[in-house]
C-alpha cells in the first residue's frame, strides 16, 4: 500500500512539470521544421530530411536532459543515481546513435542500405535495453515511476 501512495505522490509530484515539458520539445521542432520547410532551395536540395532527423534527434536529448534536471531535485540522490541516471543515458546514446548512423550512410552511399539496416538494429536494442533498465529500477524501487507511465498519466 506503501508503495501505491509514493507511487501516486511521485506521478503528482512529477507529472505536470513533465507533461508540459513533453509538449514544449516537440512544438519547438515542429515549428523549426515548419520554418525550414519554406526556405527556398533546402527541400530541393534533400537538406531537409537530413536537418529534420539530427533536430528531433537533439530534441529527444534536450527532452531527457530537462527531465534529468527536474528529477534530480525532486528525487532523493541515491534513488537517482540507481534509476533515472542510467535510463536517461541510456536514451540519450539511443538518440545520438542513429544520428550517426545516418551520416555515415549519407556520407558512404554504398553502405547506406547497411546503415538504415543498422539504424533499425540500434533502435530495437536500445529499446530493449531501456526496457530492461526500466525493469531494473523497478526492482529497486517498486514505486519508481517510468516516462511512458507518467506521459499516460491524467491530471
Amino acid at each position: 500500500m506503501n508503495t501505491l501512495l509514493e507511487k501516486n505522490a511521485r506521478l503528482n509530484l512529477l507529472g505536470p512539470p513533465l507533461k508540459k515539458l513533453q509538449h514544449l520539445i516537440p512544438v519547438a521542432v515542429l515549428m523549426l521544421a515548419l520554418i525550414c520547410w519554406f526556405i527556398p532551395g533546402f527541400w530541393e536540395t534533400g537538406l531537409f530530411t537530413s536537418f529534420a532527423i539530427t533536430v528531433l534527434c537533439l530534441g529527444g536529448v534536450v527532452r531527457e536532459i530537462m527531465r534529468l534536471r527536474i528529477l534530480k531535485r525532486r528525487l532523493p540522490a541515491e534513488l537517482y543515481q540507481e534509476t533515472v541516471l542510467k535510463v536517461s543515458r541510456a536514451s540519450m546514446i539511443g538518440y545520438f546513435v542513429p544520428v550517426l548512423l545516418f551520416y555515415a550512410g549519407d556520407l558512404f552511399p554504398q553502405y547506406s542500405g547497411v546503415a538504415f539496416a543498422m539504424i533499425l538494429i540500434w533502435v530495437l536494442v536500445i529499446t530493449l535495453f531501456v526496457s530492461k533498465l526500466n525493469a531494473t529500477a523497478k526492482q529497486l524501487d517498486p514505486a519508481f515511476v517510468t516516462m511512458r507511465e507518467i506521459e499516460q498519466y491524467r491530471k
